[in-house]
């Protein structure tokens, strides 16, 4: 017994670096602007070189909206791509979500609980990544959870209204 608990705490100690939503379309000219985006992927590719260098698992989550009247993250669309800074290579992961989160129809979970991972890395673009229904959700179903420091964003203008 004492035996498969240990092999359990191994195997579910692996950690991935998630990168949500660092898409043009937050960047300057960008249908969602957002202050401080710039410095946000600074610190989310620091985060990225590190996990590469160390050939850690990355995964890259990217909106894709699928109401046709949407603002911003339009299906085939240069806001819709993941920020060059950041852009995933040939071994990384991409899940692409269409709704506030990355577990919702994705196979995100299945693929960590597949590869054994425990233990979340998280950058993104969200104003309060606490409050972000994925890093909830991975609380829920029991995933540590580290939230890259200094890296949030917020909207450029509170007078400015997004469909998805």
């Amino acid at each position: 017994m004492e035996q498969n608990i240990q092999q359990l705490k191994r195997k579910y100690t692996k950690t991935v670096l998630l990168l949500i939503e660092i898409q043009n379309d937050y960047f300057y000219k960008g249908k969602m602007e957002l202050t401080g985006s710039y410095e946000a992927a600074y610190n989310a590719k620091k985060a990225l070189e590190t996990f590469r260098k160390k050939r850690k698992p990355i995964i890259h989550i990217q909106h894709i909206a699928l109401n046709k009247n949407a603002s911003h993250f339009i299906a085939g669309t240069f806001g819709a791509e993941i920020f060059e800074d950041v852009a995933p290579n040939q071994e990384e992961k991409i899940f692409v979500k269409n709704n506030s989160n990355s577990f919702v129809e994705t196979g995100l979970f299945e693929y960590l609980k597949e590869n054994g991972i425990g233990h979340l890395t998280i950058a993104g673009m969200k104003e309060n990544m606490h409050a972000d229904a994925t890093v909830s959700t991975a609380k829920d179903l029991g995933f540590k959870i580290e939230l890259i420091e200094n890296n949030f964003t917020s909207k450029k203008s509170d007078n400015q209204k997004y469909k998805f």
